[in-house]
């Protein structure tokens, strides 16, 4: 029986090392990944139908590598602002989640008049997330609450709006989460791949969706 795709969520890791491997400056490498999140997200709403694609695309924990990683980033988004500022430019919707704080208010300002609410699928982009803080400010949301459930719970988490991901694609290498969604994962079918961000290709989520599909999914049943 084939699975329905509803979420698919993405873990880009590789845009560094992807930068060293091809000699260019690492900010290349984050605008070549952010180009290439809107290309795999397009292809995944026609191709698929899939109604939302998340994508982790800056940890809490990337911020020990130094100032540099947010200026990088910083320059991606405006870019990527430029280039996006007709909210008609997409057939989807794109919404920001995470603590945005790091930037500058007019930066974070222009990505939320960004935000759209129209149509049928959605990206949404975590920046400077963690699923742990996630987690620990969910509970002190509730920790006046009479009751405590799955349901309201889920509702106090930064993905509140969204259901939870029935596949995980993780980019270069590496069998983890690094904290991204660690409440919402609990029935995620999970795919790893040694491609580095940049350099995945619709081929291989083609893939992954009929591996994904081959898959019978019993939820504990």
């Amino acid at each position: 029986m084939r699975n329905r795709v509803n979420h698919i969520s993405f873990i880009m890791d590789g845009n560094y090392r992807w930068s060293k491997k091809n000699n260019m400056p690492k900010y290349d490498s984050y605008k070549h990944g952010a180009n290439k999140l809107l290309e795999l997200t397009k292809f995944a709403f026609e191709k698929y139908d899939i109604n939302y694609v998340s994508a982790f695309a800056l940890s809490k924990h990337n911020l020990k590598r130094g100032s540099s990683i947010i200026k990088i980033i910083k320059m991606v988004l405006y870019e990527f602002l430029e280039l996006n500022k007709d909210k008609n430019n997409h057939n989807f919707n794109i919404l920001f989640k995470g603590n945005l704080n790091i930037f500058p208010k007019k930066l974070v300002n222009d990505l939320k008049n960004l935000e759209n609410t129209k149509f049928k699928h959605n990206l949404i982009i975590y920046i400077n997330y963690s699923g742990k803080d996630d987690i620990l400010s969910a509970s002190k949301l509730l920790n006046k609450a009479i009751s405590i459930n799955d349901k309201n719970f889920k509702k106090s988490l930064k993905s509140s709006s969204i259901p939870d991901p029935d596949m995980l694609i993780r980019t270069g290498g590496f069998k983890r989460l690094s904290d991204f969604f660690l409440y919402q994962v609990s029935f995620t079918e999970f795919f790893f791949t040694n491609t580095l961000w940049p350099d995945l290709k619709k081929s291989n989520i083609k893939k992954f969706i009929k591996q994904f599909n081959e898959i019978d999914r019993k939820f504990g049943n």
